[in-house]
C-alpha cells in the first residue's frame, strides 16, 4: 500500500488542538491590529476608533462561534475529518482577521488622510 492509497484522518483531539491554535492566533492578531488602529487614529476616545468597535466585535464573534460549534461537534459527536479537509478549518479565522484588517486600514486612511503626520 503506497502513501496515496492511505487516507489520513484527523481525530477530534487533533481538530480541537488545531482550532484552539487558530483561535489564539486570531485573537492575538485582532488585538494587535486594534492596537495599531488606536495608535494611528489617536486614542480610544476618538470617533474614528469608536467606529471600529462593531467590526472588532463581529470578527471576534465569528472566530468564537466557529470554534464553539466545531468544539461541540468534536466533544459530543466525535467529529473526524480527513487531513485535507482539516486544512480548510482555518479559513473562517483567516477571513475574520482579513475583514478586520481591511476595515482598520480603510478607517486609518480616512482619519489620517487630511492630517500632516
Amino acid at each position: 500500500m503506497n502513501g496515496s492509497d492511505m487516507i489520513m484522518e484527523a481525530s477530534s483531539s487533533v481538530i480541537l488542538t488545531e482550532i484552539m491554535i487558530y483561535l489564539l492566533a486570531s485573537i492575538l492578531l485582532i488585538v494587535l491590529i486594534d492596537w495599531y488602529a488606536m495608535k494611528k487614529i489617536g486614542g480610544k476616545r476618538m470617533w474614528g476608533y469608536r467606529v471600529l468597535r462593531p467590526h472588532k466585535a463581529l470578527s471576534l464573534l465569528i472566530v468564537t462561534f466557529f470554534t464553539l460549534v466545531i468544539g461541540i461537534l468534536c466533544l459530543y459527536k466525535d467529529l473526524t475529518v480527513s487531513r485535507y479537509t482539516l486544512t480548510y478549518f482555518g479559513l473562517p479565522y483567516y477571513l475574520s482577521v482579513l475583514y478586520f484588517l481591511i476595515k482598520v486600514f480603510r478607517r486609518v486612511r480616512a482619519e489620517t488622510k487630511g492630517r500632516q503626520l
